[in-house]
């Protein structure tokens, strides 16, 4: 592995000569970015703060841990997940569930802006969304401080987390993970990697001592291992002050145990892990070259970023190749593509890596047809077409991160410094890092160098099939199903490397999208509109509302809708229905005008505008969005959806073959049985609700000119159509661009009037249980209130508020008091439309045996708040945090769009008066509606999954 390293090192060095000094002896580290303040106080512990006002009046606390699953002994394992789950039961200034308590007090919900995970080698813990006052601010920091060194575990927190841990391990176990459980060792050969999943033993969760847990806190939390993160609008300054004066005397154990880094060894022999299991979808499988990984001094350096946009370049093309061949009916897999990361859960080891999902009973073919494209890569490399179209696509997504240089949001540096204190990796500044790249980029074209680079960075790192390979096959356990030896596939993989290859050839349509501009139309009129929008009527009828904002510099929105969709359609006929279901994913994927879809993704390189379409019940859309520079792309993509959609037919095939083999085993999932059994009773078993089973017949409906057809007929004109732009616009290029590619396009012959759709909810009671088999025994309860309601934004805020605290009371019955599920989740919403209603959601995943008690608790929930109403405390929590996402929504280009969306269509103001209903909502409102509403109309579907057998192994 060590020579990819020192390859890489010398290939990096040539590409910056002569544009930088290179020194011999030390590496240069970039520069920080000095608008964060960095440092290590005197115990070792590292901060890292800065401000940041977006959003406004907000600020996010972190600390994260050097410590994860690794550094477990084999007695130990899930202490360190374990001990994640004690930091929310109690600490010496927040005692029981004081944590959570307090932060939901000020707005901060859990699990949602109050939250932590394990991993093999770091724990990071999370308060997000705080709003910004003196008392929140110290509040928070003492919770970091408290999570750093003064956790109570007591022993009655200790037993109530076996209970949930175990829930959470049921949850968990999918087919994909228990593959990977069984494997890992084989995996991992001599590494502690492979004995060190997060989760743990269920049978050291189950019996380790509390003293056992307080040695590993007291072991491995401590200062020099720790780093505190904080980003908001606050004054960094007095923020440092404050970490300082609050950090600096926690104290290092005496005799400290020395932290290690568990290495990954070379594997001499090459390694295949080929299983199977019931409840897998279908087959995946990944081919692994394992290399060694950037050092830590070398991360905060030039080659740390260089070797990132290297191998971004080269897995962008080596990607556009492998879905080139899929569109192929001869080639034997359905989806393939490469990346570079870490090998599965460890740090100290990188992987380059092919994913591919053959095609049904062409297992080795599809794996020697992978492996005989990583040899064309390996012999010939990478062309320079490719690698231009690849580092125009990069630069174009960091040139719209630099335009907005000065409104990114404190969420996209929170990651970036705790990598560092984790990995070292440079945090240089937006512009640094900006135009770092552009000048590698400059320096590679103009001398010719890219192509010769990056081809030989693949050539090493996917040198040798003999040793540092790894290949992982997970495979549905079904009849039918033929499962290879793990000497087939060593001679599949032979088989491609010894295949004669020629170089490639990168074919590239060299024509613009729109090859003769339309006779542009005109805008016939002009007005003003609600929330600060204009409109234009256009001379063909289309309809253009428009908001320029700066909120984002480098993003438009756009979204568009016509009344019709399925209702104006023959769907008593199945085919017809399902194909005009099918209709809008199928032509967004089957390229536009004169481009087939892999000529289409290859003229779209480098330009950031994005477009979909969809047909619904009683409308079609179209939902794209833009950097200002690309704005006339999203308008020729537009024009073209209108006018001339695509014809590739192979495209067509491929998709549909990639929905057919995701849906082969799909029957087997609990979890996919499940949500078509929500649907299903939910809808009364409306045809409009297809199940899996319904999806697999289909196939033989399935006709890609009938959903042409539909399409052009759903999509004849944007004349009926309503557009929306919001964003970055120049008023006057929007113009240009209505006029040339939406007014210039004739108008429809008839306006269609949006009709009913008449899909309702199922009245009455109505339950559905079931079973099923599954590997891992679980039962999984969904409950769904529902009726005719009138609604206002205060009916609306009375049912939000219902169901948040709903949502709270059933997350502390079921999980903190029974200790009986994991997670749980409710909700209440308010709607209008045709039919203004409300519905009321819980879910719980559960062990069987606790379903009884958990529907009880879910149902003592309700009926309590029917009965007494909420508390002034729940109240106020739900306020909190509701007036504080209006006001963070507030600088969102979406909560915009959704306004005037709304209000054009439904003549519904979700502005004026916002927060005025949020306050004004009381616990007899509440009361009232939970009574006289909910349990009064008795509208309640129940929807219950168990197992056929309720044995569980680990």
């Amino acid at each position: 592995m060590k020579q990819f390293k020192k390859t890489l090192l010398f290939l990096l060095t040539l590409a910056l000569l002569p544009a930088m000094q290179v020194f011999a002896q030390q590496i240069p580290q970039l520069p920080i970015d000095p608008a964060v303040r960095m440092g290590v106080l005197p115990n070792g512990m590292t901060y890292y703060i800065r401000h940041n006002n977006l959003p406004e009046k907000q600020a996010f606390f972190y600390i994260v841990q050097k410590v994860g699953s690794v550094q477990e002994e084999e007695s130990q394992r899930g202490l360190a997940h374990f001990l994640e789950h004690m930091a929310f039961g109690g600490t010496t200034n927040f005692p029981g569930n004081g944590i959570i308590n307090y932060t939901q007090g000020i707005g901060v919900k859990f699990g949602e802006n109050l939250n932590a995970y394990t991993s093999t080698d770091e724990t990071v813990y999370n308060i997000d969304n705080v709003p910004v006052t003196p008392a929140n601010l110290d509040s928070c920091l003492l919770i970091l401080h408290d999570w750093s060194h003064d956790l109570l575990l007591t022993p009655e927190e200790i037993k109530k987390q076996r209970g949930i841990i175990h829930e959470e391990w049921r949850m968990r176990s999918s087919a994909s993970q228990r593959i990977l459980n069984r494997n890992l060792e084989k995996l991992y050969p001599g590494s502690r990697y492979g004995k060190r999943m997060p989760i743990g033993l269920m049978s050291v969760v189950d019996n380790f001592k509390p003293e056992e847990l307080k040695a590993y806190y007291r072991k491995w939390y401590r200062p020099d291992l720790q780093g505190i993160v904080v980003v908001g609008d606050f004054d960094a300054a007095e923020m440092e002050a404050k970490v300082k004066k609050l950090f600096s005397d926690l104290p290092n154990p005496k005799n400290e145990a020395k932290y290690e880094s568990y290495p990954v060894p070379d594997n001499n022999e090459p390694i295949y892990v080929i299983d199977k299991d019931k409840e897998q979808t279908l087959t995946v499988m990944e081919i692994m070259f394992k290399t060694e990984t950037m050092d830590r001094n070398m991360r905060g350096s030039q080659y740390f970023l260089m070797q990132r946009y290297l191998t971004a370049l080269a897995t962008s093309a080596l990607n556009q190749r492998f879905s080139e061949m899929t569109q192929k009916p001869e080639c034997p897999f359905v989806q393939a593509g490469v990346d570079y990361s870490s090998y599965l859960l460890s740090k100290t080891c990188d992987a380059f890596s092919v994913y591919l999902v053959p095609k049904p009973g062409q297992d080795a073919e599809a794996v020697k047809a992978v492996m005989a494209e990583i040899k064309r890569a390996n012999k010939f490399g990478i062309t320079e077409t490719e690698l231009m179209r690849a580092d125009d696509e990069y630069l174009s997504s960091l040139e719209a991160v630099y335009n907005n240089r000065d409104k990114q949001r404190s969420s996209y540096y929170i990651p970036q410094y705790y990598r560092h204190f984790l990995e070292g990796n440079a945090i240089p500044s937006i512009e640094t890092k900006y135009n770092l790249y552009k000048m590698l980029s400059q320096q590679l074209r103009s001398s010719k160098q890219l192509s010769p680079i990056v081809s030989q960075m693949v050539a090493e790192l996917t040198a040798r099939t003999d040793t540092n390979f790894v290949f992982l096959a997970m495979y549905p356990e079904k009849d039918g199903v033929v499962v290879p030896t793990e000497a087939q596939m060593k001679a599949a993989v032979a088989a491609g490397m010894a295949e004669n290859v020629t170089a490639y050839v990168d074919n590239v349509k060299n024509e613009p999208l729109i090859t003769k501009l339309p006779k542009a139309g005109s805008v016939k009129k002009q007005e003003a509109a609600d929330f600060g929008y204009t409109k234009w009527t256009l001379s063909n009828g289309a309809v253009v509302y428009f908001k320029k904002t700066d909120f984002n510099e480098s993003q438009i929105i756009m979204s568009a809708q016509s009344a019709g969709g399925l209702n104006e359609l023959n769907i008593k006929d199945p085919k017809t229905l399902v194909n005009a279901q099918l209709a809008a994913d199928i032509v967004d994927g089957t390229g536009l005008g004169n481009f087939k879809q892999t000529e289409l993704e290859k003229a779209l390189a480098g330009k950031q505008a994005s477009l979909s379409s969809s047909i619904n019940n009683d409308t079609e859309s179209l939902g794209g969005s833009s950097t200002p520079k690309d704005l006339r792309t999203l308008f020729e993509m537009l024009y073209l959806k209108f006018t001339a959609i695509g014809n590739d037919p192979e495209a067509y095939n491929n998709t549909l073959l990639s929905m057919k083999t995701q849906l082969e085993n799909a029957e087997k999932v609990p979890e996919t049985a499940f949500s078509d059994s929500i649907r299903t009773t939910i809808y009364g078993h409306d045809a409009r609700i297809r199940t899996t089973e319904q999806k697999k017949a289909d196939f033989a409906l399935y006709d890609y000119q009938l959903m042409q057809k539909i399409y052009r007929e759903r999509f004849n004109s944007p004349s009926d159509f309503t557009f929306f732009f919001t964003g970055n616009v120049d008023v006057d290029s929007l113009k240009q661009f209505c006029e040339l590619y939406l007014a210039s396009i004739p108008a429809a012959k008839k306006k269609e009037v949006r009709r009913d759709p008449k899909l309702e909810l199922v009245k009455g009671q109505v339950t559905n249980k079931f079973v099923r088999s599954m590997e891992t025994p679980k039962a999984n309860i969904v409950i769904l209130y529902h009726g005719s309601h009138p609604y206002s934004l205060k009916e609306a805020q009375i049912i939000n508020a219902f169901g948040s605290v709903l949502d709270d009371r059933v997350l502390q019955s079921v999980r903190e008091k029974a200790n009986i599920a994991y997670s749980t989740q409710a909700g209440a919403n308010a709607s209008y439309g045709f039919h203004p209603q409300y519905s009321v959601q819980l879910y719980c995943p559960v062990k069987p045996a606790n379903v009884d008690q958990a529907l009880q608790l879910m149902n003592e929930a309700i009926k309590e708040i029917a009965e007494k109403g909420v508390t002034a405390e729940e109240l106020d929590k739900v306020k909190k945090f509701e007036i504080k996402e209006y006001q963070e929504s507030q600088k969102n280009n979406g909560y915009w769009q959704g306004l005037i969306s709304a209000k054009t269509f439904w003549n519904q103001d979700g502005r004026t008066g916002y927060e005025a209903a949020v306050n004004s909502v009381t616990s007899q409102d509440i009361q009232n509606f939970a009574k006289n509403a909910l349990l009064k109309q008795s509208n309640k579907c129940a929807i219950i999954m168990m197992p056929e057998s309720l044995h569980e192994t680990e």
